[in-house]
């Protein structure tokens, strides 16, 4: 392991005491000396660390823990038992903000501490919750849609307009455009109300340079689409197109000679270009503003239905559902619109790739639904099957 940074030991004492006292709370109790003692530390660490930032963000996906962007799991020797804490208690995501009392500490340690099914709470300055759009919610009640705001997105180019800015903002070193992509796809699911098929709201190709704006807008849209097609309600619909949106904002930066052979590469530069998913989580996590949905799709969207793919997983498990459907919608864009709009496949190729890949790289209820939206007549309404 590399010499570590004095921000960086200061973070692992914190999550050693976090881990270390939530133990002490559950075997000797919260009062118990040992428990004032993890809090006393724990306050005097965070006092130091937030000296200089309003606030201390962990993000848990996968097997990964992120703090303040910054991934800890090989950094810190306690970053594994925490992890374990968090993932016992749900908690995928905790801020802890300037100001925090050692009450409040001492509550949180409580929480970590507990064995019984009562969900961790949040505190004036400890916010913690799970990434939410799980698969009931993908299959949820319907409900109406909020209008865009701002720029005026009326129209299909409009909005790759807007994202292809955004991008070129980012890669600038601007940010990201949380209130502008946001807007794109309540915009998105706007057009989805008037006319359900989403095929019928794919942007055409609009050369090179705006590749990367028109692949993001599709995924959107074939996400979103399926979901609000399967029953999902607005606001989930909303995050999904979201997170569709910067699904793969790391290939923005990744040299243009290799993003033009995308589709074509093998060995260290397919292994390359597959790093693209780890780089977009690391630009998202830049921006707190940025939504923990977003952060799961990013990361997981080459994490096939089986465990296996990108990134790499010591026990396979599934992706996140908004990850699988999103997974599903990019590959139907990458092989039947793909770069200079000729797409690799027919409908039928890409269809007949769709059902060999269900179960193993795709969900198998999404691959079905995006199925039924293919071989449904143009002038019909699609239902699309929600996930099991």
């Amino acid at each position: 392991m590399s010499a570590r940074t004095e921000w960086e030991l200061q973070v692992d004492r914190v999550l050693g005491d976090l881990a270390g006292g939530a133990t002490a709370v559950g075997l000797y109790g919260a009062t118990h000396p040992r428990a004032a003692e993890a809090v006393q530390r724990i306050s005097l660490q965070l006092a130091k660390l937030l000296a200089t930032e309003p606030e201390l963000a962990f993000v848990l996906l996968g097997e990964e823990l992120f703090v303040q962007g910054r991934p800890f799991t090989r950094v810190s020797r306690h970053s594994g038992s925490l992890i374990r804490r968090f993932r016992r208690r749900e908690i995928e995501h905790a801020t802890i903000r300037a100001g925090v009392s050692q009450e409040e500490i001492h509550g949180f340690l409580e929480d970590l501490a507990r064995t019984d099914e009562a969900a961790v709470q949040s505190r004036p300055h400890i916010q913690v919750g799970r990434v939410e759009l799980s698969d009931r919610e993908l299959g949820g009640p319907d409900a109406s849609a909020g209008g865009a705001q701002g720029r005026k997105l009326a129209t299909v180019r409009d909005r790759v307009a807007l994202i292809h800015d955004d991008f070129a903002q980012l890669v600038a070193g601007n940010g990201v455009a949380v209130g502008d992509l946001g807007r794109v796809a309540r915009a998105i699911l706007d057009g989805l109300e008037a006319d359900p098929d989403p095929l019928r709201q794919f942007a055409p190709w609009e050369g090179e340079e705006r590749w990367p704006a028109v692949h993001a807008h599709n995924v959107a849209v074939l996400s979103m689409g399926l979901a609000r097609l399967a029953g999902a309600a607005a606001s989930p619909c909303a995050d999904l197109g979201f997170a569709a949106l910067v699904h793969d904002v790391g290939k923005l930066f990744l040299p243009p000679e290799v993003l033009s052979r995308e589709l074509a590469l093998a060995g260290d530069e397919l292994e390359f270009m597959l790093d693209h998913s780890k780089i977009g989580l690391e630009v998202l996590l830049e921006n707190a503003q940025v939504p923990p949905l977003a952060l799961v799709v990013t990361f997981e969207h080459h994490l096939n239905y089986n465990g296996t793919g990108t990134p790499r997983l010591s026990r396979p498990r599934r992706p996140h559902p908004a990850a699988r459907v999103v997974t599903v919608a990019d590959a139907f864009v990458c092989l039947f619109t793909a770069r200079g709009g000729r797409g690799l496949l027919t409908r039928e190729g890409t269809i007949a790739w769709i059902t060999e890949h269900a179960g193993t790289a795709l969900d198998p209820d999404w691959a079905g639904g995006l199925e039924q939206v293919l071989e449904h007549p143009a002038d019909g309404r699609p239902v699309a099957q929600p996930p099991g």
